[in-house]
């Protein structure tokens, strides 16, 4: 399940890429598939697929995948049944830019949890690193325009995604005590399971409140589009990219979904195309933090002072 150093980064970037169009996607179909429901079919699919393309591994596997039963019980409640349904339900009452403001608090969670439960030190350079990614990040989503402040305003949908924050930085912290000599998509498919099983009440309840999916051929892409990127293959990346950088790195890039909320939107995306420089921007941001962190953090401003610079042109 451990990749290359090249190879974690190259998942990461298609990860957020994948994740950023979940959100959006949510967003743009909330109206037609209600949180719940939505979460739990998109498990549910996602796990057929892996069930029919790669059974003979997970046939082998989920008697070793057993013996570690309860830390990747943890790991499936958090990263699968508890974030995306929190994600999605906040989505039905706060706006995508939101979202992914709140996200780029994640570097910052996972860093402080990784000191509370293992007891990592916390490296001045890391800490300026992650301070000024994030305040890179936020720079793109006001458009370099202070006024842009007065027009944010935080909601309960707000308050349900911190809470989502909190659990994905639980779940990439549980993510180091999954059995490594499985085939990934058998662990992945003993997630998606444990993730549907713990939905399937809570979506008859939604269903029996007069919730209903509207299947018409929009809603049917957008799930579809969820089920292939966000679900089977950033799983897989994500989970890779964490085994092989750690979580407090992988986090990092959770910037890049934050600065691509602030550019790409549904209803404009001939102007998405135009401001992907920025996009690009933070990656870079990014990559040098998370190459710099055991360099001097003199570097590390220089170069965050001439991005700056360039997004204040824009």
């Amino acid at each position: 399940m451990r990749v290359s150093d090249k190879t974690a980064y190259i998942y990461l970037f298609l990860t957020m890429t994948f994740w950023a169009g979940n959100s959006i996607t949510a967003r743009m179909f909330a109206d037609d598939l209600p949180p719940l429901q939505h979460a739990f079919w998109r498990w549910v699919i996602a796990s057929f697929v892996i069930l029919i393309i790669f059974r003979p591994p997970l046939k082998r596997d989920l008697p070793i995948i057993w013996t570690y039963r309860w830390p990747v019980f943890w790991i499936g409640t958090t990263g699968i049944g508890a974030y995306n349904t929190l994600q999605y339900w906040a989505l039905n009452y706060t706006t995508v830019s939101n979202v992914g403001l709140l996200q780029t608090t994640l570097p910052i969670v996972l860093c402080l949890l990784e000191w509370l439960v293992f007891k990592e030190k916390i490296t001045r350079t890391q800490m300026l690193g992650m301070m000024v990614a994030t305040i890179g990040v936020g720079v793109v989503l006001i458009k370099a325009n202070l006024v842009n402040l007065l027009h944010l305003s935080f909601n309960f949908g707000d308050l349900i995604m911190v809470g989502a924050i909190f659990v994905y930085g639980i779940f990439s912290l549980l993510i180091r005590y999954s059995p490594k000599q499985v085939n990934q998509w058998s662990f992945l498919w003993v997630l998606f399971v444990i993730g549907a099983l713990e939905l399937l009440p809570l979506q008859l309840l939604e269903y029996q409140a007069g919730y209903r999916m509207n299947l018409t051929i929009g809603p049917i892409l957008g799930l579809s589009y969820i089920i292939i990127g966000p679900a089977l293959l950033a799983y897989k990346f994500y989970t890779s990219a964490v085994l092989t950088l750690g979580a407090t790195r992988a986090g990092l890039f959770f910037l890049l979904v934050a600065n691509c909320f602030g550019h790409i939107s549904y209803s404009d995306i001939r102007g998405a195309i135009a401001n992907l420089s920025p996009y690009w921007l933070c990656f870079g941001c990014i990559w040098i933090t998370v190459r710099t962190c055991k360099k001097r953090g003199l570097n590390l401003v220089l170069i965050f002072i001439k991005c700056l610079s360039e997004i204040v042109k824009r």
